[in-house]
């Protein structure tokens, strides 16, 4: 096996040409060279399509596949997993980017760690105009075997062995949302998984993402099929997960009387309130 293995860097596209130059700039940055970048437009009606032919002029790693008509981000990512000639890949969506040593770090991991198929780093939330970043805070109190089930994000930055992928029943293309969910959760059960504590990944809070504002409910339904799926293809009872994942989040709902801002504020209106109750 060759130490410095092709790795190809996954971007499905929908009208986000104008997050690229960041995009491209950390795909620069790689201290990794040795990669391809396959971008698969899904017909955007933007300018994603000139841009992206001019930036596959100015670097020969960068490959453009267009779908023939919009085809949704189930289809197109999955174009992408079976047209990529990396031993290993990784998605990024096209208005987020990566630290310069997140791919040789998973090539890395990957080479020391041969049986592994997924393995998936932490990762910073960035707003749109990255005028603020902030580390996303995983649960410490799941344990591994339930935690990518539970749902927290592993997919920024995860890092696929490519020969396990023909191991899955593939991407579930009748999906609309959640595409990344049922990815990891099909990996998880042909290979070992590995989530590393690092910080390898900018998820840029987009306010046209299909995961953000009114549409996080939808990829909230999406995510729950995906589950009940992996649920039914594992033998696990639906009711005793479900009422199992609730009680976990139920246990954790803030008791805001017990906070310090609730305190400071009782205290300021304690003499407004006496009065009121004078006029009573």
């Amino acid at each position: 096996m060759s130490q410095t293995p092709l790795y190809s860097i996954l971007v499905a596209n929908y009208n986000n040409s104008k997050f690229f130059n960041d995009l491209i700039e950390s795909i620069n940055n790689q201290t990794y060279k040795n990669l391809e970048i396959l971008f698969c437009d899904d017909c955007s009606n933007d300018n994603s399509l000139e841009l992206l032919k001019e930036f596959a002029k100015q670097d020969t790693r960068i490959k453009v596949l267009v779908n023939p008509e919009n085809k949704g981000v189930a289809f197109t990512k999955d174009r992408l997993i079976r047209e990529c000639e990396g031993e290993y890949f990784g998605f990024v969506d096209p208005d987020d980017y990566l630290e310069p040593n997140a791919v040789e770090f998973m090539v890395n991991l990957h080479l020391k760690n041969p049986e592994l198929g997924l393995i998936y780093s932490n990762f910073y939330l960035v707003n749109e105009d990255k005028t603020k970043i902030v580390k996303y805070e995983n649960p410490k109190d799941v344990e591994q075997s339930k935690f990518l089930l539970y749902g927290f994000s592993p997919n920024h930055f995860s890092s696929f062995k490519k020969e396990f992928y023909n191991k899955t029943e593939g991407i579930n293309l009748s999906i609309k949302r959640a595409i990344d969910r049922d990815l990891v959760l099909k990996y998880e059960e042909v290979a070992p998984t590995k989530h590393i504590e690092d910080y390898l990944y900018y998820y840029r809070i987009n306010t046209n993402s299909i995961s953000n504002n009114a549409n996080s409910f939808k990829a909230e339904y999406w995510t729950w099929l995906c589950r009940f799926a992996a649920l039914k293809r594992r033998g696990i009872s639906e009711e005793d997960f479900y009422s199992e994942y609730k009680y976990y989040f139920a246990s954790k709902t803030c008791d805001f009387s017990q906070t310090k801002d609730y305190k400071l504020g009782n205290l300021l209106l304690k003499p407004f309130r006496f009065v009121l109750h004078l006029f009573k």
